[in-house]
């Protein structure tokens, strides 16, 4: 496993404003072509960048992403932000689960819309933003599997109007929505629980190549659907009893998304993203019909069971 970068979760973290000036080597002099991005608190550098580099702070993304979202009739939100490089980027998520966002998957597994914005002060990547969804009743992140161009994956200075964060919202939300229909999908694949363990193998070997202590995770959350749930809707079986009865190809996505969450939860946020776009494209699949599911159910020929429990 890759080591994951150091991040704060504190809003002092980003609260700040960063500034831009002329790049001085060592002896005082000017670098010709060169510029500084510093943190006018601490005085930090935060990058090396050519004059063209545009900054976007940090505030003035998430202000304008919060007004975006007023103007389209949201009154209440849940905001994360995560911060990494000391100020130099953050990855923040809005999960909406209000009015028009809110859909039924299965029978009290309630789905919300989460929006995810990042920014940077260093470089490392440009304004984006993307759609996703929540599982409430577990607090499980899914990347949306529908794909949407808006004016984030466009090429931008960063600059981007409230005009083009509104209808840039407005089309994630559309695919949130179509994304919903395709996760009901998933329950109707159905199998037996031995054929989902399988497929719990080919997924730890060739799509998260999990340690031995997530793969004993993975295998107790398929297992056992109620150890994922958030502890207050525990005991309903809202996602279906422990044992060895009948099993669909969303309990096993459901699982897979519950180790991730807690993955995120650990710190390796990095890792937990990654992760999420591989298994939107292999569960979207699989809903839609494009990827044939008879091979999951096989065994894996590098996995046993018995090995991880050993």
């Amino acid at each position: 496993m890759k080591t994951q970068r150091a991040f704060s979760k504190d809003d002092n973290a980003w609260q700040f404003t960063a500034g831009q000036r002329d790049f001085q080597n060592r002896d005082g002099h000017n670098w010709p072509g060169r510029q500084e991005v510093f943190r006018t608190d601490t005085m930090e550098t935060l990058a090396i960048c050519s004059p063209s580099y545009n900054l976007v702070q940090h505030q003035t993304a998430i202000d304008t992403a919060e007004g975006a979202l007023r103007s389209l009739g949201f009154r209440s939100w849940q905001r994360n932000v995560a911060t990494f490089d000391n100020g130099g980027e953050i990855r923040c998520t809005f999960d909406l689960t209000n009015g028009k966002t809110k859909r039924d998957v299965s029978v009290g597994d309630a789905m919300g819309f989460r929006l995810k914005l990042c920014n940077s002060l260093n470089g490392r990547r440009t304004l984006s933003a993307v759609g996703g969804i929540v599982a409430l009743i577990c607090a499980n992140g899914m990347v949306g599997m529908k794909k949407s161009v808006t004016a984030f994956d466009g090429k931008h200075n960063g600059r981007l109007s409230m005009d083009d964060y509104s209808k840039s919202f407005e089309t994630l939300l559309k695919a949130y929505a179509e994304d919903v229909v395709t996760l009901q999908k998933l329950t109707k694949v159905k199998f037996n629980h031995a054929d989902g363990l399988n497929m719990i193998g080919h997924i730890i070997k060739d799509y998260l190549k999990a340690t031995k202590d997530d793969s004993v995770k993975l295998v107790g959350l398929f297992n056992d659907p109620d150890s994922g749930l958030l502890p207050k809707f525990r005991g309903r079986e809202l996602h279906g009893v422990p044992g060895r009865g009948k099993r669909s190809a969303w309990h096993v996505y459901s699982a897979c998304t519950a180790l991730l969450r807690d993955r995120e939860q650990d710190g390796r946020i990095d890792d937990a993203e990654n992760k999420r776009g591989a298994l939107a494209n292999l569960f979207g699949g699989i809903a839609t019909g494009d990827r044939d599911i008879k091979p999951l159910l096989l065994p894996h020929s590098n996995f046993k069971l018995d090995e991880i429990a050993a």
